[in-house]
């Protein structure tokens, strides 16, 4: 039976597709309202501006899906470590008035651009095994994590900045291990976990993040002039992440090739981040897009929440990796107002215990509403 944990995930979904439909009704091709145009300061450079949410279009809506089983996954078919991850997330633009756009711009380059994303986002981790009820005491813990996350992102056609703030909860209230064991209930063929109630405690969680992203020049194989053949082009991007449930710096680069790459700053993934500055629909002057991409990123670790347990109460632990590499390979497509994309990601060790490194699948799927 599912507990009434996830009724108040129901609400809160719920409050915030509400709270967006206004803005949903608008595309970026379409000025705002009247009414609110005529309360708009066009030389008002207040950064309240930002939370003006009369000013707000809807650009896309994205699913995520992060999974260790065979659906998503190539390599792996075990429930352990980062098991599963489940996200819906709405891009708005925030329709900036000229002042305030001219004081928060990434550069005085042209082409700035400016997105708001809003996220409800939930994770699963367990031990190496899920059949013990009293797993060892340093392996990874049964962890359950269910956040709302806000972002703000700023671009021009060669840096990209993106700020997170995520405000959560892990423990029983995450809805977790009702999730778990619903879904391993559902299909006879799977296990049963039984060390749920090993798992961290319910705490709040936040955590706030930043990612500097850049863009190198697009280079073309086999066009004419330039033009029409295969592209290429990389991503480089530095970050941390400061507060209860990550303290972290990471790197990355991404490498993806393709035709008719989009103007986006990469692919969107369920652990990392969606471009919000550029519809989905309006990143290529073709109808059409298809790429293939490698990812390469390491994380010097300082606490892990998952890991380390819970600020404020004691719990179970693991010993983490200070360094975490994870490499990753997908495909992304797309075609008018519509996206799919799917990658592998195999990560090193994070914990000292662990036995050896981690695969996950993702599948993300998403569209713009301009059709």
């Amino acid at each position: 039976m599912i507990r009434c944990d996830w009724f108040s995930i129901a609400c809160i979904s719920s409050i915030l597709t509400l709270g967006a439909l206004p803005a949903m009704a608008q595309s970026d091709d379409q000025p705002i309202s009247h009414e609110a145009a005529k309360i708009l300061d066009q030389d008002n450079d207040s950064l309240a501006g930002i939370f003006d949410l009369s000013r707000y279009t809807f650009r896309d809506l994205t699913f995520y899906w992060d999974n260790d089983g065979t659906v998503p996954g190539v390599v792996a078919d075990s429930d352990r470590y980062y098991t599963n991850g489940n996200a819906i997330e709405l891009s708005f633009n925030p329709n900036l008035t000229p002042a305030l756009a001219s004081r928060i711009a990434i550069s005085d380059k042209e082409n700035q651009r400016f997105g708001v994303g809003i996220a409800i986002k939930h994770r699963i981790y367990t031990p190496t095994s899920i059949l013990l009820t009293n797993p060892p005491a340093r392996d990874h813990p049964y962890a359950g994590y269910l956040a709302l996350a806000l972002s703000f992102q700023r671009a021009d056609d060669h840096i990209h900045d993106h700020f997170g703030l995520d405000l959560g909860i892990i423990g029983h209230t995450s809805g977790a291990e009702t999730l778990q064991k619903f879904i391993h209930n559902a299909f006879p063929d799977e296990n049963t976990p039984v060390g749920w109630d090993t798992q961290l405690p319910t705490e709040p969680t936040i955590n706030f993040t930043f990612t500097r992203t850049w863009k190198t020049d697009r280079a073309n194989f086999g066009g004419v002039g330039g033009v029409g053949g295969i592209e290429m082009e990389m991503l480089p991007s530095l970050g941390f992440d400061v507060g209860t449930v990550l303290i972290s710096a990471r790197s990355s680069m991404i490498l993806r090739v393709g035709k008719n790459l989009p103007s986006d700053f990469g692919p969107a993934t369920m652990l990392g981040q969606k471009d919000h500055t550029v519809r989905v629909s309006q990143s290529s002057n073709s109808k059409w897009s298809i790429y293939a991409y490698t990812r390469l990123g390491v994380d010097a670790i300082a606490r892990d929440l998952f890991l380390d347990g819970p600020v404020f109460s004691g719990s179970r632990s693991a010993q983490r990796e200070p360094l975490v590499a994870t490499f990753s390979f997908g495909l992304i497509t797309r075609y008018k107002s519509f996206y799919l994309g799917w990658n592998q990601n195999i990560q090193s060790e994070r914990f000292d215990l662990q036995p050896n490194s981690q695969s996950w699948g993702s599948i993300v799927l998403g569209c713009s509403f301009d059709w």
